[in-house]
């Protein structure tokens, strides 16, 4: 991304000393001064798959954003519920439990080859994903009635886009790891393309909620025409530098669910504390809109990970944590151009794409759009725990965030759509300031030289 220059290959770690070392010869020219054509190649390489990544993540941003509308307009606000619902629990169940075992594999790949290693990260993986399945087929099942209009079809669908996912996460963990970032960025465009197509014929057809839901089973699975699972030649010289903590993803789980409890679960909540379903339309297709950049970044997490995770480990693990603050600031910027911007053009804007019912309220357009800038921050400052493997600090932090806002959604009495909003908002600050600052470690030890 231009943030980092990628470092050299991790050696060997040194006796009595808690982070690898690196093999100083091998360093890129930075250090001495010298371009090798390995070390450009490389750098060649990620840039070209950096934009890639980029590009593509903005192909789908509007690709998604195509689908919701034609969705909606095709359905109208009631009948467009289901899929608000349905999207919403596909997103949490992503954030929550799949996106954190493909950041799982992602780290493990950067820093091991060590095949017992790796298997124990796989059955972590398979875990996740079975938990996944589990509550999105239960949650289905349970509010039939309430957001799927007791049609039973639902359930086999949940079931078939948390399978279609889990696969998705497990190529796109392994692409990554392998600094594969082009076949990343691949997978991205692979997938906007069936959720555009296919979502056109559906519309074409007049279709229902449901046959728009079964796009969302197809759309991740273009995802293999990527072959992600192809044998990578010179990938096998990695030395196992530091086995990855067992709990790491229980803790990284934790941490996601209380990040997108905050972040994605507005239209649930507006549900619980006596919205109508007209107004769980609202704010899921507002904050569809504002949560744009953050879903994008998620893609760039791909890109960052493997870098913050070689920092991590390297002879200056504190060139890490310098990132923190950097981040607060980065966040707290976006967070007032998105609280201007979005007051003045998302209400526009939301009328324009879905139709005037589907304004939201001014507060909340505002409040929305600040916590979309702050939850930028946090989201970079969140990969910095997740490279160190810090996971009971990163779920502290996230924790804490997650009950300032339920706080302010409890004492508060705004209406439903600007309450979930301003506690949005609450959280996601909470949330940047405790990692970017309070909980970073200032002073990393430097390991002990080897003789």
């Amino acid at each position: 991304m231009g943030l980092l220059h990628r470092p050299s290959r991790i050696a060997r770690r040194g006796r009595g000393s808690r982070y690898p070392r690196y093999d100083h010869s091998e360093r890129p020219t930075r250090y001495l001064g010298v371009v090798t054509s390995e070390a450009a190649a490389d750098r060649s390489r990620d840039n070209r798959g950096t934009v890639v990544i980029v590009a593509a993540t903005a192909v789908s941003a509007i690709a998604v954003l195509v689908f919701h509308a034609m969705a909606s307009r095709t359905l109208g606000t009631d009948g467009f519920a289901p899929i608000a619902v349905m999207w919403t629990v596909m997103f949490l169940l992503f954030t929550v439990l799949q996106l954190p075992a493909e950041q799982h594999l992602t780290r493990a790949l950067v820093v091991t080859r060590d095949h017992n290693d790796l298997r124990r990260v796989y059955r972590a993986m398979f875990a996740a994903y079975g938990f996944a399945f589990v509550v999105g087929v239960a949650f289905t099942w349970a509010t039939l009635d309430r957001f799927f209009e007791g049609n039973v079809a639902f359930v086999a669908i949940t079931a078939a886009i948390v399978v279609a996912r889990s696969i998705m996460s497990t190529a796109r963990g392994s692409l990554a790891g392998h600094r594969r970032f082009a076949g990343y960025g691949a997978t991205i465009a692979f997938e906007a393309a069936v959720l555009l197509v296919g979502g056109v014929i559906v519309m074409l057809l007049d279709g229902t909620a449901a046959t728009f839901a079964v796009i969302m089973v197809l759309a991740p699975l273009a995802t293999l025409l990527t072959r992600p699972f192809s044998p990578i030649e010179g990938h096998g010289d990695r030395p196992n530098v530091e086995p990855q903590p067992a709990s790491f993803l229980a803790w990284l789980i934790v941490a996601t669910a209380a990040s997108q409890a905050i972040i994605a679960g507005g239209p649930i909540a507006v549900s619980f504390i006596g919205g109508s379903a007209a107004a769980v339309s609202v704010f899921f297709t507002s904050f569809a809109l504002l949560r744009g950049p953050i879903t994008s970044a998620y893609n760039l997490i791909a890109r960052v990970l493997p870098d913050f995770t070689e920092l991590a480990h390297s002879d200056d693990p504190h060139r890490l944590w310098k990132w923190g603050p950097k981040l607060v600031v980065f966040g707290a910027g976006v967070a007032v151009i998105g609280a201007i911007g979005a007051g003045l053009f998302l209400r526009p804007l939301v009328g324009a794409i879905y139709g005037e019912s589907f304004r939201p309220p001014q507060l909340a357009a505002v409040f929305g759009g600040a916590s979309i800038g702050l939850g930028l921050g946090a989201l970079f400052a969140t990969q910095m725990y997740t490279a160190a493997a810090k996971g009971v600090k990163l779920a502290a932090g996230w924790l804490i965030a997650l009950a300032a806002a339920l706080t302010f959604l409890a004492l508060s009495d705004l209406e439903a759509i600007t309450r979930t909003a301003v506690a949005f908002g609450v959280g996601e600050a909470t949330g940047l300031l405790l990692l970017g600052l309070v909980l970073t470690e200032r002073h990393a030890k430097r390991p002990v030289p080897e003789v």
